[in-house]
């Protein structure tokens, strides 16, 4: 106690020193709170950039399936069209020819 009446002046440097600490303190808690707060985003970012990967896949997957089925579908309709025109020409022959008898 006595060194403290004696030395008024290193008290207040200790003071400043203490709170300097307690500022460095406060930043650095600060910094360490971006820092978390920095990586939560970072990994909701990747959770998100997954579920965009996951979902890019299956869209192209059922464009594949699609167009295949568009494809067979559009095969099975000219393939109808194509038995329509034979079965009207072969009609047409009988009905010319009186039956086979061309």
């Amino acid at each position: 106690m006595h060194y403290c009446m004696n030395h008024p002046e290193e008290i207040s440097k200790l003071s400043k020193l203490k709170a300097q600490i307690t500022e460095v303190k406060g930043i650095m808690m600060d910094n360490i709170e971006k820092v978390l707060d920095r990586g939560e985003r970072i990994e909701l970012l990747v959770d998100k950039t997954e579920n965009l990967q996951f979902q890019a896949d299956s869209f192209q997957r059922q464009g594949r399936q699609l167009r295949r089925k568009m494809w067979l579908q559009n095969l099975r309709l000219k393939l109808m069209v194509g038995g329509i025109v034979l079965v009207l020409i072969i009609i047409l022959w009988l009905i010319a020819c009186k039956g086979f008898k061309c």
